[in-house]
């Protein structure tokens, strides 16, 4: 998921208004995967970045493309985006304990 926060009351012309979301693994096999229109936004937008079997896609790059802003402005401001990923297990409790000198000597980094 995507979080976009944008403020048109705080902005006016600087906010924008038309947005292309495009995922791949580096620029130049890029795709379009969301186009979004705003209307006056104020808060944060959510755009979901699923395929099309509803899981998350698997990328290296994100672009976020302004289009197009509110009263044809030419500048824009974009206050905070935020990328959430799925949380997955974590190998930690899967290694056995090493008790020995020399690993409790290296465990810490200082």
């Amino acid at each position: 998921m995507l979080c976009i926060y944008a403020d048109y009351k705080s902005d006016e012309s600087y906010t924008p208004s038309k947005i292309s979301f495009r995922v791949g693994n580096n620029f130049h096999n890029l795709q379009e995967i969301r186009q979004l229109e705003m209307v006056e936004p104020s808060g944060w937008i959510h755009v979901s970045l699923l395929d099309h079997t509803n899981k998350p896609i698997q990328t290296f790059m994100i672009q976020i493309a302004v289009l197009a802003n509110h009263q044809n402005g030419r500048d824009m401001h974009m206050r905070q985006i935020k990328v959430y990923t799925p949380v997955e297990k974590s190998s930690i409790g899967k290694f056995p304990r090493c008790t020995t000198v020399d690993f409790m000597m290296y465990r810490t980094i200082r």
